[in-house]
């Protein structure tokens, strides 16, 4: 029997050390394929993120493009009215600046009549 028991004893090792190694081996392959889903996701989320940023390149690039032909044509239509507030201006500040030249002279026509009357009113009261 001792035999027996030695040979269910080394019979029993060879058990456990080939489960053990069945056990690791298990192991290796959930890590291998946990990396590889790992892998996956990271691809994945590597190539949204790669999406994403192309999209939001695509639009910077388009409001830019947009902002700055919306920033020409409002300088361009502010030089044109500009121009045409010039061409519409100048004739009554001519007119104005005319006018105001005649003022004095149309005040001391007005007045002659009013001074001549004071001088006359004065000249009986004394």
């Amino acid at each position: 029997m001792p035999t027996n028991a030695k040979k269910t004893l080394t019979d029993a090792g060879y058990i456990a050390v080939g489960l053990g190694v069945m056990g690791f081996q298990q192991a290796q392959n959930g890590a291998r394929a946990a990396r590889e889903r790992v892998t996956g996701v990271g691809g994945c989320f590597a190539g949204r993120a790669r999406e994403a940023r192309s999209a939001l390149d695509s639009q910077r690039h388009s409001a830019r493009t947009q902002a700055q032909t919306q920033v020409r044509n409002t300088v361009a239509r502010a030089g044109a009215l500009r121009d045409e507030l010039g061409k519409r201006v100048e004739p009554v500040v001519g007119q104005v600046q005319a006018q105001l030249g005649d003022l004095p002279e149309r005040v001391v026509q007005a007045m002659e009549p009013v001074a001549a009357r004071v001088r006359e009113l004065a000249g009986n009261a004394a």
